[in-house]
């Protein structure tokens, strides 16, 4: 039976999450003041937000589980509040541009320590109830922080505040952690040979294909689904933006409705077989982006994307008990490695008319991984 996590733990794991998730989404709204006061392109200031800061998070999660397992999950969690609050701090204060090139490599790599060890924490803390409070918070604090900055843009607030706001998240997540926390013993045998021993397994790369899909897909999304509707749909950027934040604070809704419907008893095929909503959302939207489907699309991807989340993390750490981290950082980089590859031809077919296209193909993705994960994969990898 799962543990009953206190309130102040509940938090801690809350604000770990949306702290930092939250330096996902703090470039965007204001890359044009960005660009303008470092005399850079968009393109550059893309690469900025992007690729240097989910390429930080790639290179991060190929440590951090023998970072957690050297240090311990509570240890390695104030490291990764620190990573965020010194990046975010360097953003802010740097003049120059290669400061701003740091101050997105540090939270980078604070995320993907939090995401992979927090994870662990989180289940050992309170069961499969806290690791969908995790997976929602995250999801907030992508939304919130889209939503805070163009807030404070449209108030011509300076954007050194909206880093200065990230900075103070990550120093808040820190203090909320208890200082009595303990991180759960080490197992006796260390871990050895979990890539050896995945390699080999089919029902790996099944389970690979349903963190592209609720990992992966979303980020593309949220880098263009606002452009798709608005320049091949009649939708304006208003409206699509309501959508999108539709679909990322609805979705972390599902995530917590997914992990209590799973700690219910509620099925495996049933969990993972609703990616095939995420999928359906897609079709229409590539088939109509109209201002309906759009809105309609947002509702399906959300529960699509949500109620699977905590059974693929439960699943993948079930993979290798003898360091549950390891197949978790090993599925969660699989995943980054989709939108690093896939936003540029996203952006490429939108700009040549084709986006229908592309989110077409992204549906049949979803629809691929939906019947692949039918048959559950989550168990030991020896066995």
């Amino acid at each position: 039976m799962s543990p009953t996590p206190s309130l102040r733990i509940s938090i801690a794991v809350a604000l770990l999450a949306l702290s930092g998730a939250w330096n996902a989404g703090n470039v965007g709204p204001v890359a044009s003041q960005l660009a303008s006061e470092f005399d850079v392109s968009l393109a550059v200031v893309g690469a900025l937000s992007g690729t240097l800061f989910f390429g930080a998070n790639v290179i991060g999660l190929v440590f951090a589980a023998q970072i957690g397992e050297a240090v311990g999950l509570v240890k390695g969690l104030r490291y990764a509040c620190l990573l965020v609050v010194a990046g975010n701090l360097i953003f802010a204060l740097t003049p120059i541009f290669a400061g701003l090139a740091v101050g997105r490599i540090l939270p980078g790599l604070g995320f993907a320590l939090t995401t992979t060890v927090g994870i662990v924490w989180a289940r050992h803390e309170g069961g499969v109830k806290l690791v969908g409070l995790f997976g929602a918070s995250i999801q907030l604090g992508i939304a919130m922080s889209l939503l805070l900055g163009s807030v404070l843009f449209d108030m011509g607030v300076d954007w050194r505040v909206g880093f200065l706001i990230s900075a103070s998240l990550g120093a808040v997540a820190m203090a909320a952690i208890p200082g009595d926390a303990k991180s759960p013993p080490l197992p006796e045998r260390r871990s050895s040979g979990f890539l050896s021993l995945a390699f080999r397994r089919v029902r790996v790369y099944r389970l690979s294909l349903l963190f592209l899909s609720i990992y992966g897909v979303p980020m593309i999304l949220g880098a263009w689904m606002i452009e798709y509707l608005s320049s091949e749909g009649d939708v304006s950027k208003t409206v699509a933006g309501l959508a999108s934040f539709l679909l990322f604070g609805l979705s972390a809704v599902m995530r917590m409705t997914g992990a209590d419907l799973k700690a219910r008893g509620w099925t495996h095929q049933v969990l993972c077989g609703s990616l095939g909503l995420a999928a359906a959302g897609l079709a229409a939207i590539a088939i109509d982006p109209m201002a309906g489907a759009a809105f309609l699309a947002a509702v399906l991807l959300a529960v699509g994307f949500g109620l699977p989340y905590a059974t693929a993390l439960t699943e993948a750490q079930d993979l290798y008990p003898e360091e549950p981290a390891e197949p978790l950082a090993l599925m969660t980089l699989i995943a980054l490695l989709l939108p690093i590859i896939v936003i540029p031809v996203i952006g490429h077919s939108i700009s040549a008319n084709a986006g229908d296209v592309a989110f077409g193909l992204l549906a049949l993705f979803l629809l691929l991984a939906t019947v692949a994960n039918l048959k559950r994969s989550g168990y030991p990898l020896s066995d």
